[in-house]
C-alpha cells in the first residue's frame, strides 16, 4: 500500500508584537517573569514557565508576542523566522483564508 500525501499551508494568524529594550525591560518582566541581572549588570528576565513556556530567558533585543491571553517570547532571530509585519496585502490576505478555509471532517 503506497501512503498519499496532500498538501498544506499553515493558517496564519496575527500576532502584537514588542522588542523588550533596556528601557522596557522592567515593564515587561511584570508580565512574564523576574527581572535579574548578569555578573556584568545587564538586566535579563528569569520567565516564569507556566505563563510563557517556550523559553527560560529573555534579554534586550529579543520579542514579546501577545495573541489574546497568550503571550510568547522570541530571540531576535527566531522572531524574524517566524513573522512578518503585518501589510494591507497580508491582512486581505489573512482575511479571505478565515472565510474562506473549511473545516475537514472529524475535526
Amino acid at each position: 500500500m503506497t501512503m498519499e500525501y496532500t498538501e498544506f499551508v499553515r493558517k496564519p494568524f496575527i500576532v502584537e508584537a514588542m522588542e523588550i529594550t533596556k528601557d522596557n525591560i522592567g515593564e515587561v518582566s511584570k508580565y512574564i517573569g523576574d527581572l535579574e541581572e548578569n555578573a556584568d549588570g545587564g538586566q535579563f528576565i528569569r520567565v516564569d514557565p507556566r505563563l510563557v513556556p517556550n523559553i527560560t530567558r529573555v534579554y534586550p533585543g529579543f520579542y514579546m508576542t501577545r495573541m489574546g491571553d497568550y503571550i510568547r517570547c522570541y530571540s531576535r532571530r527566531v522572531f524574524f523566522e517566524q513573522f512578518t509585519p503585518l501589510t494591507g496585502d497580508i491582512q486581505k490576505w489573512v482575511t479571505f483564508l478565515e472565510k474562506t478555509t473549511p473545516v475537514p471532517r472529524g475535526v
